[in-house]
């Protein structure tokens, strides 16, 4: 008999047997596969090993965020330290018409601040630590910021000076305005005031007949003509050689009359002496070398202009600084001092020459007079 008919015969117990069997083989199956996928509990070591390792895990990655946070945290600076203007401190005396120590660290001042400039960076002028100014250099830094307002602007600003007649001085001939510093002082120092102060562009001397007329007081009209032709010729030379043409070009000049003397200061940023002589060089020139080698010899081109040497050779020419130094020489213990490129000329009762470390841009006159009152 085969096996379907004996289930058949033997009835439903047997075929519930059967069936009882088949799921008993299925649970036992699945129980099989449960205990092969279930995870072990991990031992104690294992537990350790990974909590050292998520731990150090975490550790990494707050030190690379960390060293992320510090690399955009140097860049920000950076950045910020670039846009920030570079600080540079005005010497504590102003002074150019000095000993070459004095005059070198003046000079190093504008080189610094140009040097800035030039590079696109802005500049903070510090005035803080000035103590006293000079006609010579206060002409020369209202030279170098009206160029540097011009060429650069918005790069330039600038402190406040802590002294008080500093100020008031800076105030009085505009360069603090100029450097973005409202005034906040009422002129009244009497060293500032009896300062006269003149700027202009051509050879009008309209502008000077307040101190011309002062000067007249003290002089009388005969000294006080002739050193006033002095004063307009060399006003007319700045016109004629320093900018070559007849719309001229700025200039300053800063003087004074009190007991017993006259002190004149003129400054223009135009072509230098030199220079507007070797525009038509002599044959001295080219034996001398003056022709070949930038700034040698200056100081004897700046002699040569003095003793009646012009660019164009006009009897009636040039005769500002020849009429300056024969006034100087008719007033014992008087002065005569000229700066133009690298050299230098000055007369206090015999004359010497010299040659500057930085050269100087365009001429800076500076006339000293020790007068007896009439």
């Amino acid at each position: 008999m085969g096996s379907e008919a004996f289930l058949q015969s033997e009835g439903p117990f047997y075929k519930s047997a059967l069936d009882g069997g088949a799921r008993c083989h299925k649970t036992c199956r699945w129980r099989a596969f449960s205990t092969l996928t279930a995870v072990k509990k991990p031992s104690e070591d294992l537990q350790q090993w990974m909590t050292r390792r998520q731990r150090l895990s975490a550790a990494r990655q707050q030190r690379v965020s960390g060293v992320q946070r510090a690399k955009d945290h140097k860049r920000s600076v950076a950045r910020a330290t670039a846009r920030a203007p570079l600080r540079r401190r005005v010497p504590s005396r102003l002074r150019y018409y000095a000993r070459r120590e004095y005059r070198r660290e003046v000079e190093l001042f504008f080189e610094q601040v140009n040097e800035i400039l030039l590079s696109g960076r802005s500049v903070l002028i510090d005035f803080s630590q000035v103590e006293r100014l000079f006609p010579c250099g206060v002409l020369i830094l209202m030279g170098w910021v009206d160029e540097w307002v011009h060429e650069f602007p918005g790069l330039l600003s600038a402190t406040y000076p802590k002294d008080d007649l500093v100020e008031q001085m800076l105030q009085h001939v505009g360069v603090l305005q100029k450097l973005g510093l409202p005034p906040r002082k009422a002129v009244a120092h009497d060293d500032v005031v009896r300062w006269h102060y003149f700027h202009g562009r051509d050879a009008d001397a309209t502008p000077i007949e307040p101190f011309m007329l002062e000067l007249q007081k003290i002089l009388g009209e005969e000294q006080q003509l002739g050193l006033g032709n002095c004063v307009t010729e060399a006003m007319i030379n700045v016109r004629h050689h320093a900018y070559g043409g007849e719309h001229g070009g700025p200039w300053w000049i800063f003087a004074t009359v009190s007991k017993g003397s006259v002190f004149v200061a003129l400054h223009d940023r135009g072509d230098s002496v030199p220079g507007t002589l070797l525009a038509k060089p002599a044959i001295a020139d080219y034996l001398t070398g003056r022709m070949w080698s930038a700034g040698r010899g200056d100081g004897s081109l700046i002699t040569a202009a003095v003793g009646g040497r012009t660019r164009t050779n006009l009897p009636f020419r040039g005769k500002g600084l020849p009429e300056m130094l024969e006034f100087t020489k008719n007033y014992p213990a008087s002065e005569l001092g000229i700066f133009s490129r690298s050299g230098f000329f000055r007369f206090d009762g015999q004359e010497s020459t010299g040659r500057l470390v930085s050269p100087i841009k365009g001429t800076l006159v500076i006339w000293m007079l020790k007068i007896a009152e009439p």
